[in-house]
């Protein structure tokens, strides 16, 4: 049983986490396009271009697993891009370039490819760091501290009044918000487990009652319809 939920547990990782990174990618492009500057645009473009080839590692591992599940429960577990907003990896107000002032950006960039790192620390510790996985996963924790600092350098190139308490509540904000995903998602996992057999009763007994209803007399077969009162239902 135990194992069985340390399974669970890594398919519910690998899902997120393909997620979370597709929804960075989806951000990257956006800057990029909205990029008044050849260097700016290159830049969001490799970044992009990482967080795509990320989320391919990510689907490889969640495939992996989602092999050893039973059809229906793999399902589940399916990769959709649809999936981004309501989870919360990207807006429904738009991509943030386009509703973040540019400096607001960067911080954002710059504190969440830092905690990106620090969520790969414990999926390297899911996966163990001598398998193959682990080295993927230690690439893709390498490329989250290059975008560090690449965020890092391009602040105290453009903005060198800003200071660290302004990054560290842009961490602490992002922090907060991470979490409120989480708890979003396990909580609606655990609603539809409660909530769907409630559905399937409300079901059972809809359709229980209309087997019961005589509609003998809602039979107009033959019948000219023109010769019906006004105020029967036809």
């Amino acid at each position: 049983m135990k194992k069985k939920t340390a399974h669970v547990n890594q398919l519910n990782v690998m899902i997120e986490t393909a997620c979370a990174e597709f929804g960075s990618a989806l951000e990257m492009m956006a800057a990029c396009k909205n990029s008044n500057k050849e260097t700016f645009a290159f830049g969001y473009f490799e970044h992009a271009k990482d967080e795509y080839d990320h989320t391919n590692s990510f689907l490889s591992m969640l495939a992996k697993r989602g092999e050893a599940e039973p059809p229906e429960k793999a399902r589940e577990y399916r990769f959709s891009p649809t999936s981004l907003i309501p989870k919360g990896y990207v807006s429904q107000d738009g991509y943030l370039i386009e509703t973040m002032h540019i400096k607001d950006f960067i911080a954002y960039v710059y504190t969440n490819e830092l905690l990106a790192k620090n969520s790969f620390d414990k999926i390297l510790n899911l996966v163990k760091p001598h398998t193959t996985e682990g080295k993927t996963i230690q690439n893709i924790m390498n490329d989250e501290l290059r975008h560090h600092g690449l965020a890092e350098k391009h602040f105290l190139k453009y903005y060198p009044r800003l200071q660290p308490w302004q990054l560290r509540l842009y961490q602490f904000r992002e922090t907060i918000k991470n979490h409120g995903r989480k708890f979003y998602d396990k909580n609606l996992k655990f609603l539809d487990k409660v909530l769907t057999p409630v559905y399937h009763s409300m079901a059972f007994v809809a359709a229980k009652t209309i087997s019961l209803v005589n509609l003998s007399e809602f039979d107009r077969k033959g019948i000219n319809l023109m010769d019906i009162q006004s105020k029967s239902v036809v």
